[in-house]
């Protein structure tokens, strides 16, 4: 079934309905008589989000139903990471965690780029196209057409009762491996007190850098600091750098940090260096990094936020970054039926307070009100990713050791370069008990491997109430054309526009598979930097493009063998675990109330935004318990999930699906799912998967009962084994294994 939608049919939308915009905020759109709509925002000042701007009529879509949408485009960008956005999302009811298919089309150097989408609608009545702006563009978009596809054949497999000996050729894992301690050179300790640190110094910043110069200058072994708690107030960071051998032994202190930028502690090519017995936190006095604010009313583009804990907020200029679904039982975010919403860009410099306040702890927003309700609680960001806590740079054999984060704005641990060999050894990331203000601890990832060469170990930690993911391992990859013999050209790609000459560099085809090519980087060249558009040029020829494009991996960085044991991870924002990284072990963890799930296995690549991963392969996930995971109800092919595997390749033309296994090799063995939202693992683009003695416990009953609770779904993917699954009786699941027919191979279901 096929219609071809004339733009005659498209209508420019009354209201804005972007979370960032002020309601009735409308950029150009016009039509014109050769049925091209021409899309204008460059008269607006630059803005780090997306506009809502044209809408298909109510007719264009049905609910449960398959569709591919295609149309050509024209875009040029005026700013840095400007494109055109295309959506399909219901026109009524929520937001991006509703959009069913997306596709950014980036600038097209003044060429005409045909564009595909394919999606499956869900329930809801009212999905559009929508068409967006990330920054100021103009756009020609021109032929759309609209076709409905054959619905996807759906088979389930109850599991039986028959016993299943254990498959052979099982993941396993990452490899143990040892952090080494340091071999001082000297007994030489100092201490800390000598040099100026003290409780009563308003700034011990100064002190702190004398007596780490001292010990760098006289090789001492350790560096000692008396309990009690330090203030650091100086605007920058706190910097070791080319340590070796070294002690750093807080005895049980608390640094304070009330810094304007930077991270607070930064760590750069230090060899066998122990951090330990200490804590960071942030001065909340001043700032508070996050508020538990209950909404006093909504108005006409406008709600009103009263800000419980507090007479008298502090920071009358506080940014208003995101707001998440608070919950006041539990004390922490993730309500079902509820997600996340975005007030500002989370990047780059704090935005200025959007609107006024109307009582010493009421505050007046101007923003959309689309979903928000009087009477419902919700956290506050007023940080995002402006700072970090502890910045940890090409370091080797690095220990950290009973270390507390008590707060920080940013990741409360950032890992990029060349670093290997880590330790999170009764590593926390708690809020103090004793002070109900504290309703977050980091404001973005607990722990992010940008990029390293791996061997990463975390055992007994704790992990909770931060702003984003709890740990998100991987290289950055990148995208880019033949633009020569032996020279591509990158696109949004800046890390690859410093590549030095001599670096390693493998190119894949477009979707992930070999192309048996290497190259040694002869020079790299600027076309649009502040794009993240270079021409990388190889000493030797390039291989012939099989479709659109290569992905990039830079092979100086090699994120890999990764052990996760022991911990509890729980209550925090977006996921728990991403693992874009191969060789990895997560074994006996505790994950409690992540909002949108507790472990994503992925690797993809964007145009317009990250692009992260070299595939994933040799991950074991055992004995782990995972409960009450994604309340906030994020989804694929309409399966909320508490595990899911997959990819995205966001081009264009594009599906988030490929035949090659970039994804590979997974064992699922002896986890217990408790009290799941929605399917326990949803598993795409994958080969060589095995779930194997695995309980599903649901004796509680959800706010929402999803007709594939506690199931097991897969497409795209082949050689399944599913063996031993133990479901406890409840009248809320009804076993099973869901897989696409058309697309998985050699199902095994026992």
């Amino acid at each position: 079934m096929k219609k071809t939608l004339p733009f005659a049919c498209l209508c420019v939308a009354s209201t804005c309905l972007s979370a960032n915009v002020p309601l009735g905020s409308l950029w150009n759109a016009t039509l014109g008589p050769d049925k091209v709509l021409r899309i204008d925002s460059t008269g607006e000042a630059a803005f780090e989000w997306t506009r809502y701007a044209m809408t298909t009529r109510a007719a264009s879509f049905k609910p449960n139903c398959r569709y591919e949408i295609t149309f050509r485009a024209k875009v040029d960008g005026i700013d840095k990471g400007s494109y055109l956005y295309a959506i399909i999302r219901p026109e009524s009811t929520g937001g991006a965690e509703k959009d069913v298919g997306d596709l950014p089309v980036v600038p097209t150097d003044g060429e005409w780029r045909a564009c595909k989408m394919k999606f499956t609608t869900g329930s809801e009545p009212d999905y559009r196209l929508q068409f967006h702006s990330h920054n100021r563009i103009k756009a020609e978009v021109a032929d759309l057409d609209i076709k409905e596809l054959e619905p996807v054949r759906y088979e389930t497999r109850i599991p039986t009762a028959s016993p299943a000996a254990r498959p052979e050729g099982l993941p396993a894992g990452a490899r143990e491996f040892d952090v080494e301690l340091p071999r001082p050179k000297s007994d030489l300790v100092l201490d800390a007190a000598d040099f100026g640190v003290s409780v009563d110094n308003p700034d011990n910043t100064g002190a702190f850098r004398k007596v780490f110069a001292a010990a760098k200058d006289r090789g001492a072994a350790k560096v000692i600091l008396a309990p009690g708690d330090y203030r650091l107030a100086d605007a920058t960071s706190l910097v070791l750098e080319g340590f070796e051998d070294f002690t750093f032994d807080g005895q049980g202190a608390r640094l304070i940090s009330g810094r304007r930028q930077g991270p607070f502690l930064h760590l750069r090519r230090c060899v066998r260096t122990r951090l330990m017995n200490f804590s960071v936190d942030w001065d909340w006095e001043k700032a508070p990094l996050a508020s538990l604010v209950e909404i006093r009313a909504v108005g006409q583009g406008t709600v009103d936020l009263h800000f419980k804990d507090y007479d008298d907020f502090p920071n009358k200029q506080a940014s208003f970054l995101v707001l998440s679904p608070f919950d006041p039982v539990t004390r922490s975010i993730g309500v079902e039926g509820m997600s996340t919403k975005g007030l500002a860009p989370f990047w780059g410099e704090l935005a200025p307070f959007p609107g006024e306040w109307i009582a010493p702890n009421v505050a007046r927003l101007k923003t959309d009100t689309n979903g928000l309700k009087a009477g419902e609680l919700y956290r506050l960001q007023h940080y995002y990713y402006q700072l970090n806590g502890i910045l940890m740079e090409s370091n080797e054999h690095l220990r950290l050791e009973h270390v507390t984060i008590l707060s920080t704005p940013g990741h409360a641990f950032l890992v990029y370069g060349t670093q290997h060999h880590m330790l999170f050894d009764h590593v926390d990331i708690v809020a103090p008990k004793d002070d109900p203000r504290r309703v977050i601890t980091c404001t973005a990832d607990h722990l992010h491997i940008a990029q390293s060469r791996g061997f990463v170990k975390l055992e007994n930690c704790e992990f909770s109430l931060g702003g984003d993911d709890i740990f998100n391992m991987h290289d950055c990859s990148g995208f880019a054309r033949a633009n020569g013999a032996k020279t591509i050209r990158t696109q949004n790609a800046p890390a690859y526009g410093m590549l030095k000459k001599g670096t390693k560099v493998e190119l894949r085809h477009g979707d992930y598979s070999p192309t048996g090519f290497t190259g040694t980087v002869a020079g790299t060249k600027a076309v649009q930097a502040g794009h993240g558009v270079f021409d990388i040029t190889f000493e030797e020829e390039i291989p012939t493009e099989k479709e659109d494009g290569f992905v990039m991996f830079d092979k100086t960085f090699d994120t890999h063998n990764i052990i996760v044991r022991n911990c509890f991870f729980h209550d925090n924002r977006a996921r728990g675990l991403l693992i874009l990284a191969r060789d990895v072990t997560v074994e006996n963890n505790i994950f409690r109330r992540q909002e949108m799930g507790a472990i994503k296995i992925e690797t993809g690549y964007t145009l317009n935004a990250w692009s992260e991963g070299y595939g994933v392969s040799n991950v074991v996930i055992r004995g782990n318990l995972f409960e009450n995971q994604n309340p906030s109800g994020s989804n694929s092919l309409h399966r909320e999930r508490t595990i899911y595997a997959g990819i995205y390749l966001k081009r264009d033309p594009s599906e988030d699906v490929t035949d090659y296994p970039i994804i590979r090799d997974l064992l699922f063995e002896g986890n217990t799912f408790r009290n799941s939202c929605g399917v326990a693992a949803y598993v795409t683009s994958s080969q060589n998967v095995t779930f194997l003695d695995n309980v599903f416990e649901d004796p509680v009953p959800r706010r929402r009962e999803l007709p594939y609770r506690a199931q097991l779904f897969f497409a795209n993917a082949r050689d399944v084994k599913v063996f031993g699954s133990d479901y406890k009786p409840s009248a809320s699941v009804t076993p099973a294994v869901v897989y696409d027919a058309g697309s998985c191979e050699r199902m095994e279901v026992r």
